[in-house]
This record gives C-alpha cells, structure tokens and sequence, in this order.
C-alpha cells in the first residue's frame, strides 16, 4: 500500500511540474501580443494610455513580407519628422503612434493607366493623387476596428489613418478625416508630406493654393469682417491673400498648407490644436491654445502677411522705435473645453536699472466656451494691451509680457515664447528580466517629447499592451528638464494569465483513490472589444495633393500646371471633385542648379568597386550671375547619388560646390539638407569660385546644424567662409 502511495504521489508532482512548465509558456507567449491583431503592430511612439492621447496608425501600401524592416524604418522616419512641427511638436506627449505591418504581394503603388501591383489596400495613383481601388479603405477600416478591439487600450479609438505607400513619386493625398497618404519621396524625407497631409485629415485644412474656400484656412470673401480668420488679423503675419484663384483667399503667403518646408501659420496652428484635442479621441484634452504673444507697433492689420510683419515687430533689441508709437502685446486663444476659461494679460516696461517701471497695465478676459466645435470662432478671443504714445524708452529697457491663468496662476505664455528653446525627453522602454537584467522591449521604439526647456516634466507611465510597469530608471514622477535632452527608461514585466489556485509540488493530502481526471486548465477570457466610433467630423471635399518644396521666390500668379484628367475607374472612395495638382515649383529666378559628377575627380568611376575609407568628392557646379543660389536640392541628389554608387563600403565625402564665376554669388542650404549632411557624416562642404577654394569641416557643419533656424547661407569673403542664418 505504502508502495501505491508513493507512485500516486510521484504521479502528482510531476503533473504540477508539467503544470508550472505550461504557465511559463503562456507567459513567454504574451510576450507575442501583436499576434493578436491580423498583422504585426510597432509602437514607434507612445506616451500616454491610447484614451487620453490621440492614437495615429501608420499602414504600409506595397511593402512586401521582405520589405517590412524598410516598412518600419520609413514609418518611424516619417512619424518623428512630422512631430518636430509645431504644433505636433507641442502635443508630441499626447499622440501615440503606431505602426501595422500589412503585407502586399508585389512591391510599388499602381497607378492609373500604368503598372497595375497586387497590394493589400490596392492604392491607386490618379495623376498627382493617391485613393484606395477595390475595396482598400475597408481593408483598413478593418485593421482599424481589429486595433481597437485587440491591442489598444480598453476604450480608445483610432483617430486617423496614414497610408505609407512604397513608391518615390511625389504625390501625396488626403480622402477624409480618417485617411491620408503619402510616399517616400524625396519631399518626405523628413516627414513634411506626411505633416502636411494629415493636417488635411487631422485638422480639415485646406491647400492655401487651390480655388476650394470651405476649410478653416481658406475664404470665398477678403472682407475682413466677416473672414474666418477676423479675430486674428495683423497677429504675427495674419492677412488676406489671395489663393488659388481671385475668388480664393488664405491667411498666409508662408504655410505649409501652401509651401512644403514652411511652418504652419497661426490659423493652420490654432486648428491643428483644436482638432488633435477632439474629445471624440481625447479624453483628457488640453484646456486653451494660446498662440505665441508678440510686441507690435502699429500697422495695416488687414494687409500684415508674413516677413512684411518682422518690421513691426519690437523686442528688448530695437526697443527705442517704438517711441512716439502706440505699443501693443497682443495674442490669440482658443478654448478647447466646453468650460469657461478666466485669463489675465500683463504688460510693463522696466527701466535698465531693474526698477524703474515706465509702463504698466493688467487687462482680466473671459473666454467663452467651446460649447459647438462646429463653430470654434465662438471660443476664439484677441487679448492684447495698448500702451498708447510711449516715449522715454531707451537702450537696456526690458519688455515683460505675460499671459496668466486666473484660476490656477500659470502663466500659459510670455513675449518670449516664440523663442523658447525646446528640450528633448527621449523615453526608452525595457523589460525587466528575472536575473535583474533589463533588455530592450521588442516592437516598441524610443519616443522622443518636445518640451520647454526648464520646465517640468510629468512621467505619464504608458502601458503596453502584454506587459506591466515595473517602474521606471528616475524612480519619481517628475522631472526638471534643463539639458538639451533627457533619457527615461520605462521598465516592463510580462504580463503573464496565473490561475487561482497554483499546484504545490507536494499534495498536503494522500489520495485515497486514484484521481478521476486530469487538472484542466482554462484562461479566463476578458472581453476587450469595444465598439468603433465613427469620426463625427464629414469627409474632406477631394483628395488634396501636397505641394513641392519651398521657392526661391515667391509666386505672384496662379500656378499653370492643370491638373491631369479625371480617371474614368473612380477609387472606391469617390471624391467629390477632381484631384488638384501641385505645382512643382515657384516661378524660378534665372540661374540653374545642376549636379554634375566631375570627371576624374573622384574613385566613383572606377569600374571594380570601390575600396574601404574612400575619399569620394561629390560635385555639384553652380552656374548663373544671380546673388543667391539655393543648392539644396542639388547637393542632396548628388550626394544620395554618390551614396548608392559606393554601395556599402566606407566612405569619406566632400561635397564641392563650384561655380567658375568670380561674382559674389550666396548659395542657400536650408536646414533639411545641413541635417542631411551631418546624419551622412559628410567631412566637409568646400566652395571653388573662381580660383579661391574655401571649406566647412564636420565639426563646424554639426555646429551650424544645431544653431540654424532655417537657412544658411555661405559666402566667400576675402578667401573665408562665412556663414549666416536665417531668423525662424
């Protein structure tokens, strides 16, 4: 008998061995979340719980099962470059982002009257614009409900859809609120199409270069009492300007909406900031948006537009022209909740001796609130203080001007907030293993938020789905940003599915009969669908396509590309009008930028290969009389061209640029490209004009990168290189 017992029991602690090896393996299992979901999911940033931050899906078009590591590395390119504009920039720790790793059988987009590729949402080329055919847009709707079922947070909703398709044209588009496109061309390098496109899905705006006027950013009338835009008139470049045609207004010459490369105008902005805290996506929205406060004299508020506008503008720097002026601090806010908000302004003007106050008033608004977001003008207030007929100002004089919430005391914004420098907090996310290691969390990559600098960051602890915070590397939930950047690590355990009650490896009582059956094990199933919420915003008019790079000059007449014919097989998504077409570039100035390839000036020649630390000389010639040449695009296209020759052996690169003329010619590289050179370890820019050779080390071309606001400019003064920026 005793025999019996003791095989019974050894029978029992080998099932509660085999027991504990099946919990671990479901454990290690969860480790796999994104098989859940219908394809792979990447977090590429997250921040926040998906409920309070707005959820951006990012879904490869014409990747193929080979190409989801390029899918992931242009989804990631694109995401972080649309995040350094304002105002994502701004909001970059209340967006999440995430991309789906659909497959496609054959690499490339299709394109009407062309190539025909078997892709999952069968994207579709017309003309400049891009839509689903047969059937794509429910293919993502789809994904999208199968997202929000399966791997956000319980309760969250996708708020737009971006489609990334595999193809080098220049085109881009925006169907609805929720989906828009664009491509890897040379134009979204940096993630500027993909801002601007969602910026027609996100915020509703319209091109500022088209004939449309029913968007928040365009008018049908140049009345400036009744535009959309009237509240905001003469503040920081705002006024009428005409569109697409004469009947056609926007409120900026210099927007993203109208040039690729500019930043946002205030009115593209203040939308922007409304829209990405919809309370249909965001549960716990930002309160107000309080535009960037400047100090003016006076000036035709109604005909102030962009660069006209910095010479009215006074700060600490030109403070005496503003003698025997009125001076005004003004700002523009929106209230983005359904509550009123109570705000203070004040201005004063202190004497260089830090004492002496020559002026000074407080000014108390209510702002109504956003009770209609049909409506937001409602919620829209001009604050501003007038110090009228000053004089006395002088030298050393400093402007102090705030904007205050009366409720909470914050001060939400000052004169010189336009020129905050920002901080970067890059947030890394780890799992913690059993032997105290920590290793990176697979399928989720470092986030990086934009925040003041010498403010406060709040730690916000985001989960992921199949893992629980373990904590985090500062062990607090505050931080003092006063470095250029920051790193915080969040720490994860996997999320493992225990049962009630775990066997011991000892039965405490011996069985008096041989068990009747197997220990059974059943995973508790917790429901985690949710149902989809349709956007409540109506579609965008027709598929918007993105404009080419800045000009050189600006436009003074409609653009005379027309756009190409309608297509006789509409996408499945049929847009109301005609696809509009970009034009491709401004009215040009006469001299020409060609990159050219020297002969026999560099190892890129040879036949065989190139070998390991080659020297490579990239040419680009500058040819014309005019005073300024920009030669970014042609030093970008030359040096990627370079590149893709010499393969992938190491390579040390010049970029010359030459121009055989003896004039003082300024050659302008804007910022896009100098990160371009630095992130491609280019050694060094050399310019040959005439006989005179002058350089730019690496090192310097890394320094110019970090302090340009824009534009650079490069000159040769008496055999020197001299360099000079541009204002933002």
């Amino acid at each position: 008998m005793k025999k019996i017992l003791r095989r019974w029991e050894a029978v029992l602690i080998c099932m509660a061995l085999l027991f504990s090896l099946f919990s671990l393996h479901t454990a290690e299992a969860k480790d796999e979340e994104t098989l859940k979901t219908i394809f792979p999911v990447h977090v590429i940033h997250k921040t926040g719980d998906d409920k309070e931050n707005f959820v951006i899906v990012i879904m490869g078009d014409g990747y193929t099962a080979d190409e989801q590591d390029k899918f992931l590395q242009d989804a990631k390119q694109k995401a972080q470059g649309m995040l350094r504009w304002s105002p994502y920039k701004e909001y970059s720790d209340h967006i999440n982002i995430y991309a789906v790793q659909a497959v496609s059988n054959e690499s490339g987009i299709s394109v009407y009257g062309g190539k025909n590729a078997d892709t999952y949402f069968h994207v579709k080329v017309y003309g400049k614009a891009a839509s689903f055919s047969n059937g794509g847009d429910e293919k993502a709707k789809e994904l999208r409900q199968d997202l929000e079922q399966n791997y956000l947070d319980r309760g969250a909703n996708v708020a737009t859809i971006h489609v990334l398709c595999n193809s080098e044209g220049s085109y881009g588009a925006s169907v609805n609120s929720l989906f828009s496109f664009s491509t890897n061309s040379e134009d979204n390098e940096d993630g500027m199409v993909m801002a601007h496109e969602t910026a027609h899905s996100i915020g509703g705006l319209g091109d500022e270069y088209e004939r449309y006027t029913n968007k928040p950013n365009t008018s049908d009338t140049s009345n400036p009492d009744t535009i959309k835009w009237s509240k905001m008139l003469g503040f920081r470049g705002i006024g009428v300007t005409m569109a697409g045609t004469e009947t056609a207004f926007a409120p900026s010459r210099e927007c993203m909406m109208r040039w690729l490369g500019q930043p946002f105008c205030e009115v593209c902005k203040m939308e922007l900031a409304r829209k990405l805290n919809n309370t249909d996506y965001v549960s716990k929205p930002a309160e107000i948006y309080v535009s960037n406060p400047e100090i003016s004299i006076p000036h035709s508020k109604t005909g102030t537009l962009d660069r006209d506008s910095e010479k009215y503008r006074i700060s600490e720097k030109n403070i005496t022209k503003a003698n025997n002026t009125d001076l005004e601090f003004r700002t523009v806010v929106q209230n983005l909740v359904n509550r009123e908000q109570h705000l203070k302004m004040s201005f004063q003007i202190i004497g260089a001796d830090g004492k002496t106050v020559k002026y000074q008033e407080e000014k108390t608004y209510t702002i109504p609130a956003l009770s209609n977001s049909y409506n937001p003008d409602e919620a829209r207030e001009s604050l501003s203080i007038v110090f009228s007929d000053v004089y006395g100002l002088s030298n050393g004089d400093r402007l102090d001007g705030k904007v205050i919430n009366v409720d909470t005391g914050e001060v939400l914004a000052t004169d010189k907030t336009a020129e905050q420098e920002w901080s970067r907090v890059n947030i890394h996310y780890q799992v913690k293993n059993a032997d105290g290691t920590s290793t990176l969390l697979p399928c989720v990559d470092t986030a990086t938020v934009y925040v003041p600098k010498n403010s406060t960051y709040i730690l916000r602890n985001p989960e992921l789905s199949g893992y629980i915070l373990a904590g985090n590397s500062l062990n607090q939930d505050e931080l003092k940003v006063t470095e250029a950047d920051t790193d915080i690590t969040y720490y994860y355990q996997v999320k493992s599915d225990q049962p009630e009650e775990t066997p011991t490896m000892t039965p405490t009582v011996t069985p008096s009969a041989v068990p009747t059956a197997t220990p059974t094990v059943t995973p508790s199933a917790v429901p985690t669908a949710t149902p989809t919420i349709t956007p409540t915003e109506a579609p965008t008019v027709t598929p918007t396509v993105t404009p080419s790079v800045v000009p050189t000059a600006t436009p003074t007449a409609t653009p005379t590309v027309t756009p190409s014919a309608v297509p006789t097989a509409p996408p499945s998504i049929t847009p109301t009008e005609a696809p509009t077409v970009t034009p491709t570039m401004a009215p040009s100035a006469t001299q020409t930028v060609t990159p050219t390839m020297a002969p026999g000036a560099t190892s890129m020649q040879q036949k065989k290969g190139l070998k390991k630390n080659t020297n490579i000389v990239v040419e680009v010639k500058v040819t014309g009389s005019k005073n300024t040449s920009n030669v970014s695009r042609s030093v970008k296209k030359a040096v990627k061209k370079a590149l893709k020759k010499a393969g992938r052996q190491r390579k040390n690169i010049t970029v010359r640029l030459k121009s055989k003329s003896k004039k003082n010619i300024t050659l302008k590289i804007d910022k896009s490209t100098i990160r371009f050179l630095a992130a491609k370890k280019v050694k060094s820019v050399q310019w040959d004009r005439g006989k005179t050779r002058v350089a730019m080390s690496l090192k310097k071309l890394k320094k110019v990168n970090k302090r340009m606001k824009k534009n650079i400019y490069l000159q040769v003064k008496k055999g020197v290189l001299v360099t000079y920026y541009t204002r933002k």
